[in-house]
């Protein structure tokens, strides 16, 4: 209990540092209790599954839009489902027709089609979105419609090309505690003094040995203990992720092993 009181009264002699070791040792042992969990964090936050996937069907006249429309729209993951602007798909025909020229014509039947834009929820894997666009196809016949390829709306290649979003796409779960791994290793550094003043003192006068060490160890240990108890509690610890979460920990406090000088903490 001793040394538990010191790890926190070496944290409170410099506020800041103090509370950036502490906040930076418990989300680094949290990701890689969690890591699962950050895995699934990171694939929610993909522009894929921030805006909403679509697709739009092209039917003839034998098929019934509104029918399909009002059958469609009750499957599950299909948010919406709408009729695209037939008077802007009309105007840009009689366009294209007038820059083939006088001569050219249109049969009148290839203009009585209709499109139905189907908009999907985003958290709906691959699979389930080629699916639900396949029974589209299905319902409508695939001798009188056909169907977009599964869309995503501009915004999503705009979010895509942001430095963010391509690192956690190229790196994932493991970019994540990296970085957390590197300002844990920041923080630890920036209140090494602290611990180095305050174990100078106390060995000095109170004829302990090795009391940054210990303190040390005992406040790490108890973040290490306290959140490999919330990932077996939330299913998500793995024996590796635990292994090189103890690494990372006593590879550095193996540097509070020595004897100390004193050293100001300003």
């Amino acid at each position: 209990m001793f040394y538990l009181k010191e790890f926190f009264k070496s944290l409170g002699e410099s506020y800041l540092r103090g509370t950036s070791f502490l906040l930076f040792s418990c989300l680094l042992a949290f990701a890689l209790t969690h890591r699962p969990w950050i895995a699934r964090t990171i694939d929610q936050v993909t522009p894929e599954r921030m805006v909403n996937p679509y697709f739009v069907a092209v039917m003839d006249g034998s098929v019934n839009a509104e029918a399909l429309r009002s059958v469609m729209k009750k499957i599950p993951g299909v948010m919406a489902v709408t009729f695209t602007d037939e008077a802007d798909r009309r105007d840009k025909i009689d366009s294209l027709v007038k820059d083939l020229g006088p001569d050219y014509s249109i049969d009148s039947s290839l203009m009585n089609f209709q499109s139905l834009r189907f908009v999907m929820n985003p958290s709906l894997s691959r699979e389930s979105l080629d699916f639900i666009r396949g029974q589209v196809v299905q319902a409508g016949g695939e001798t009188h419609m056909t169907a977009t390829p599964i869309r995503y709306p501009e915004v999503a290649s705009v979010m895509n090309a942001h430095p963010f979003y391509r690192f956690l796409g190229k790196a994932g779960d493991w970019g994540v505690i990296g970085i957390l791994a590197l300002l844990w290793i920041v923080s630890f550094w920036l209140t090494y003094d602290v611990f180095r003043s305050r174990s100078y003192l106390i060995e000095k006068f109170q004829r302990r040995k090795l009391v940054a060490a210990k303190a040390i160890a005992t406040g790490l240990m108890l973040i290490v203990v306290m959140f490999t108890a919330m990932g077996i509690y939330h299913d998500t610890l793995k024996f590796f992720d635990l292994l090189i979460l103890f690494m990372v920990f006593s590879v550095f406090w193996t540097f509070s092993m020595q004897e100390w000088r004193w050293k100001p903490t300003l």
